[in-house]
């Protein structure tokens, strides 16, 4: 059977749920400076699994909370607007976005890795000077042309599963042999077509090669964040480990990150994911 072209998976991305509601609304609020807080707290509170979830993690110990907060209202004013942001948008994508079946296909694993590296970007930003959210949302984001790929078309993704084991190569590299293209293109085109900012679509389509990105944007630090969720093994989940991608040398050291920061960005991510994972259910 003859794989499908890029254009022609776009084309039926009708066929996957729609991004939920409060993602939308989350998102829209990070675009407008002015945000009634009360409103987006009333908003996100209508999803009680999403309320939930959040605010599991906002009583997490990572936060050090000297009281529990029992509302998105109250989480927000103790949190940060900025952290429940991502945390709402992280458990909207992963319990509003399929949960599709293929052999040899984790999706635990999958989303463990997405949210390792979503929260590794996060910590990435303070030393790098750059925003929390955006980088967060790049790496919750930036392999969900993969997951796409499996729903779409798991006939052909069982074979790219296959052959990467086969072969023992990346799967990214095995995308590309059968399809043509790999998941960091649909990545983009679907941040595209959902009209997500141009700097969020870059970083997904160019980080796995960020030498192709805009310079200085956000792909670099995808790509290092990527890596650090890797190395950190925070998607094993007990399971044979997967082949570590290798980092682009001149992209990790133009980011300029001496040892003492990148160990407290491991230390970060390694403890900001505990937390999170319970955005995972």
């Amino acid at each position: 059977m003859k794989p499908p072209s890029l254009d022609e998976m776009i084309g039926h991305v009708q066929k996957l749920p729609a991004m939920p509601a409060v993602a939308i609304e989350v998102l829209q609020s990070m675009a407008g400076a002015d945000i009634d807080i009360g409103t987006l707290a009333r908003h996100i509170s209508q999803d009680q699994v999403i309320t939930a979830r959040v605010l599991r993690v906002a009583n997490s110990p990572f936060y050090g909370l000297q009281s529990r907060v029992g509302s998105i209202h109250d989480a927000i004013v103790v949190v940060g607007l900025s952290a429940i942001r991502s945390l709402v948008l992280a458990a909207s994508v992963m319990s509003g976005l399929p949960a599709g079946r293929c052999p040899g296909f984790s999706q635990k694993r999958f989303w463990r890795h997405v949210l390792g590296t979503a929260v590794a970007a996060q910590a990435l930003a303070s030393p790098l000077k750059r925003p929390p959210e955006v980088l967060f949302l790049a790496g919750l984001l930036h392999d969900i042309g993969r997951l796409a790929m499996m729903v779409l078309y798991p006939e052909h993704f069982t074979t790219v599963l296959a052959a990467a084991a086969a072969q023992d190569c990346r799967l990214e590299d095995a995308e590309r042999s059968h399809f043509g293209f790999d998941h960091s293109e649909v990545s983009a085109a679907l941040a595209q077509r959902w009209n997500f900012p141009a700097d969020i679509i870059d970083a997904l389509a160019w980080h796995h090669r960020p030498a192709l990105g805009k310079p200085g944007g956000l792909a670099g630090i995808i790509h290092y964040a990527d890596g650090i969720a890797h190395a950190l093994d925070l998607d094993q989940d007990g399971e044979p480990p997967s082949q570590m991608p290798s980092l682009d040398q001149d992209t990790v050291s133009a980011l300029g990150l001496g040892w003492d920061s990148l160990n407290a960005v491991l230390a970060e991510t390694r403890a900001r994911f505990d937390s999170y994972e319970t955005l995972l259910g």
